[in-house]
């Protein structure tokens, strides 16, 4: 299979980053906004929930939980310069960030990215195990392929969403880094990957984490 960064009609994808975690009681909302946006036809939006580590001392351990994912989350912290880290929390493109749950202001955001012009170029070939991706920019650019799951039903015994059953979407579940590139380059990513899996790619400017071009299945 193989997926473009760019479609027709000058709908760029947008890619929408949630920091979650099943032990926080104000982060349901907000991984069901994300499952209805990505399901809803009239946007093109690569959704990845990223379930961070922090909230797990206070009763439940996150079973998709990641002190990478908290890092990452931290990495945005410091690129825009805010006080804290979050949850739920979303990123969008990398960008601009927003309570995860407030859908109307994330709505718009994505419209306007949306309309952003194409910046650089990237797609992505899975076959088997191994993501093969092209990319294309003038800008040096961090190559990151994430792979992600959906539909995963967790029975949740304690902490503040205790008797909650939750259905979580996006889940990622690796994160790579081919390096930097620039110019037109490919690179062939080996990543575990099962039938429920999908593949992300997208192209990262290092030092503003704006992310410039994605593709996904």
């Amino acid at each position: 299979m193989v997926v473009e960064s760019q479609t027709r009609g000058g709908s760029e994808p947008v890619v929408l980053e949630l920091f979650t975690s099943q032990g926080c009681s104000s982060c349901p909302p907000a991984d069901e906004l994300l499952r209805q946006l990505a399901n809803d036809r009239d946007l093109h939006v690569i959704p990845l929930a990223y379930h961070v580590d922090y909230w797990n001392h206070l009763g439940w351990r996150d079973p998709f939980s990641s002190r990478e994912w908290s890092q990452r989350q931290g990495e945005y912290v410091r690129a825009m310069k805010l006080e804290s880290a979050y949850t739920p929390q979303l990123v969008i493109n990398g960008s601009r960030q927003l309570v995860g749950s407030s859908t109307f202001q994330i709505r718009s955001a994505i419209a306007q990215e949306s309309k952003r012009k194409p910046e650089a170029k990237v797609s992505l070939t899975v076959q088997g195990n191994e993501v093969v991706v092209l990319a294309q920019t003038k800008e040096p650019a961090e190559l990151i392929v994430v792979a992600y799951e959906n539909g995963v039903t967790t029975k949740i015994t304690n902490g503040e969403n205790a008797g909650r059953t939750q259905t979580n979407d996006a889940i990622v579940r690796t994160l790579k880094s081919a390096g930097t590139v620039k110019g037109i380059v490919e690179k062939r990513v080996r990543i575990t990957l099962t039938k429920t899996m999908g593949v992300v790619a997208f192209l990262q400017d290092p030092a503003t984490r704006r992310i410039t071009a994605a593709a996904g299945t």
